[in-house]
């Protein structure tokens, strides 16, 4: 088995984002860090990253991404196609954490169904954070309703707060337990202080979800834009 976090490049956004009630105004160059897995035959990408967004966000998310950035460098630094991939999971569908699943045409694509379905119809409150293309092109889904055993190493919990669908995933190797937060704790103050995310569907479940994912023993927590965490050490 083995887990290698990807670089997908970054994004600037505004940092209270991230945080609820902090740092409103301050510009924050966000990591994108989908997460590879290899589980016997199964080859596993939790998140698949930002892809070309469309002209109105460009003028709000400056994406920034050299050539090895790219989903398909990063993949074949560990000598993998696009169409290697069986599994991808989605923690939720904001652009962010969507934006490159078309890529991989040969995988079946886990996503919880509540989440499904609000990405086709949010609150205005959520309306910007789903960008369509990149997840109604036609693929099918495969619908996932509460917690899941994903493969034997593999499992998925929900974590609904900051979208009403959002999951995490639990990867459990002989020496590690890597829990991959996705935007249930974007940063690790958010974990560690229980400062739940600035952007919300609910913070009663935000906050909730935190405490799931810090009652994880002795894990190594992978939050998914913090700049100052790039690789699993």
């Amino acid at each position: 088995m083995e887990t290698h976090l990807l670089h997908n490049g970054f994004f600037t956004l505004d940092k209270g984002f991230l945080v609820y009630a902090k740092y409103h105004g301050q510009v924050y160059r966000a990591a994108l860090k989908p997460l590879l897995v290899i589980d016997d035959k199964e080859k596993i990408l939790i998140d698949t990253g930002i892809g070309e967004l469309p002209d109105q966000y460009k003028r709000f998310y400056a994406v920034t991404q050299d050539p090895e950035h790219m989903m398909q460098a990063q993949l074949q630094r560990h000598g993998l196609k696009s169409e290697d991939i069986t599994i991808v999971v989605n923690t939720h569908l904001h652009f962010d954490h969507c934006g490159n699943n078309k890529l991989f045409k040969n995988a079946k694509i886990y996503v919880q169904t509540e989440e499904l379905r609000y990405a086709y119809s949010p609150d205005r409150f959520q309306k910007n954070s789903y960008v369509k293309q990149f997840f109604d092109y036609g693929c099918d889904f495969v619908e996932v309703k509460g917690d899941y055993q994903l493969t034997r190493n593999i499992s998925l919990v929900t974590t609904p707060g900051h979208s009403p669908g959002h999951q995490s995933a639990v990867i459990r190797q002989k020496e590690n337990t890597y829990v991959y937060c996705g935007d249930a704790a974007p940063l690790k103050e958010n974990l560690e202080a229980q400062n739940i995310p600035g952007v919300l569907y609910r913070a009663d479940e935000a906050l909730r979800s935190i405490e799931k994912l810090r009652s994880f023993r002795d894990a190594f927590f992978i939050f998914s834009h913090d700049i100052e965490q790039l690789a699993l050490v």
